[in-house]
């Protein structure tokens, strides 16, 4: 036999192996059952205080300013319980956390902090804004997490609805959840007329149905031919935004989370004592263009009591909105008259000026009311102008009919 370790000897260094990496695969499986609630408990208190810290921001930030103005006293240094305090509350939300995942854990589950924590990490996302319109000249870049960040809520199901029921010359009122912007917009919106009440929708467009290469006759020859301004497609709307008016697919429009398509009636005839033009005068154009001919059309119809076709006044609509292509932006909200620049709502406003007398649509003083409605006295940034939700109004007062809207506007709206 040749030298070496004995059999007997090997059987047992071969045992006590088996056993050494059965205990620490025990081992192993304890500290990765560990490392969950480990996670679960340091990860989330953490996104908590981030959280808060993105709420309470406006509020540090006046802090901060009036700390460098020296409005606020010098504290000194920070209480040694304070100091405490704050790793303690840590802990105690961690504690929490890791109580309630496993308090409302499946009955199969064998590892409920790691579904807990797997699931919870699986909803954020970084956002990357590399600058964004081309009106932001900075392009800084700004990177901030975000928890679950849901799809919209126009779902598939809306979006094949809406599709089948779209037709030229429809209104569609759109609106998102969460943006600022939005807020601002709502809350900007409010008007003596409707009870300084928020408004909901923050952007419309007109839908114009097909567009082919000819119609591109009709747009601005600086922007005929950039596909940024105008793209011919089989369902597109025409509408106004930072980078100013031009044509957008339906589909990408309809990415939103609130949405109303408003149709004009199957005609239109003035009340009695209603003018045709109700608009406020501006300066008159050098050469009348295509659109306006159609315009004076219309007017003269109405004014002559006969009613106007729909049809007839999608057409103007539609042909006033190719010829505005390209027209910039109007940040103040406040052109119904030049028609130099347009808002969304300033362009449809353009868009329907022949039918205006029978719709009944007038620019509102329109301000932003921060202590509405307790308090409707303070205002900023009044303007007679054009809003989305004006147009909402029009289905209110039966001048427009409401053919399709999601079930969060219409609770809204109840």
């Amino acid at each position: 036999m040749r030298k070496g370790v004995p059999k007997g000897e090997i059987g047992r260094l071969l045992a006590l192996i088996s056993v050494s990496l059965g205990t620490f695969s025990i081992k192993g499986c304890i500290l990765m059952k560990l490392v969950w609630p480990v996670l679960l408990s340091f990860f989330r208190p953490l996104y908590l205080a981030y959280s808060v810290w993105c709420k309470l921001f406006p509020l540090a930030l006046a802090a901060l300013v009036a700390l460098a103005l020296g409005a606020l006293p010098d504290s000194g240094s920070v209480p040694q319980w304070v100091a405490w305090s704050l790793p303690g509350l840590w802990a105690l939300l961690g504690l929490m956390a890791v109580i309630r995942v496993h308090a409302r854990r499946a009955g199969d589950d064998p590892n409920p902090w790691q579904s807990g924590f797997m699931a919870w990490f699986g909803t954020l996302k970084v956002f990357n804004n590399p600058g964004g319109s081309p009106a932001v000249k900075l392009h800084w870049p700004s990177w901030y997490l975000v928890e679950n960040p849901r799809g919209y809520r126009i779902s598939g199901a809306n979006l094949r609805a809406i599709l089948e029921l779209l037709q030229p010359g429809d209104i569609l009122l759109r609106g998102y959840e969460g943006y600022v912007d939005g807020e601002l917009i709502r809350r900007s919106s409010l008007s003596a007329q409707n009870g300084f009440k928020s408004g909901w929708f923050t952007h419309v467009a007109l839908y114009v149905g097909e567009l082919s290469v000819p119609d591109g006759a009709q747009v601005p020859a600086a922007f005929r031919a950039d596909p940024a301004y105008f793209a011919p497609g089989p369902q597109m709307v025409i509408h106004s935004m930072a980078k100013g008016v031009h044509t957008e697919d339906i589909l990408t429009f309809l990415r939103c989370d609130y949405l109303a398509v408003l149709r004009l009636p199957p005609e239109l005839a003035l009340a009695p004592g209603q003018v045709a033009d109700i608009r406020a005068r501006g300066k008159p154009a050098q050469a009348p263009s295509v659109s306006d001919l159609q315009v004076a059309a219309l007017r003269q119809t109405l004014a002559a009591g006969a009613p106007v076709p729909r049809a007839q006044a999608v057409a103007a609509a539609r042909q006033s909105a190719l010829e505005k292509i390209g027209e910039d932006y109007d940040f103040d909200c406040s052109d119904t008259t030049e028609f130099n620049r347009f808002s969304c709502a300033e362009l449809l406003y353009f868009c329907l000026r022949g039918v205006l007398g029978a719709l009944d649509l007038k620019p509102l003083a329109h301000a932003f009311y921060p202590l509405a409605p307790w308090q409707t006295r303070f205002h900023l940034l009044e303007r007679i102008t054009i809003t989305p939700d004006d147009y909402y109004d029009l289905v209110r007062r039966d001048k427009l009919t409401c053919v399709w809207e999601d079930s969060f506007s219409q609770a809204s709206h109840a």
